[in-house]
């Protein structure tokens, strides 16, 4: 059986209180994520994006285009492939 490559995700304008269960939350929907990272400052706050992991690359072009765009926690996310 021919297995999918993992695919990680940038996401952009999230909010600055968001956490690593949120990201989770929003993104568990769309396939199997295999890690999740809110990238923040030194205090703890995100500093407005982060990366998601997902197992295989369908999943992760599911979340990309229902979630880029739309508006989370008064914030408009930009969702797109990590480079």
């Amino acid at each position: 059986m021919c297995r999918r490559p993992m695919v990680t995700l940038y996401i952009g304008g999230l909010d600055p209180q968001i956490n690593e269960s949120q990201l989770l939350a929003l993104f568990a929907d769309f396939g199997v994520i295999t890690q999740t990272r809110v990238v923040t400052d030194d205090d703890g706050v995100c500093r407005g994006f982060a990366y998601v992991t997902f197992e295989d690359d369908l999943a992760a072009a599911k979340a990309r285009v229902a979630l880029n765009g739309k508006e989370i926690q008064g914030q408009t996310l930009r969702v797109a492939l990590a480079t």
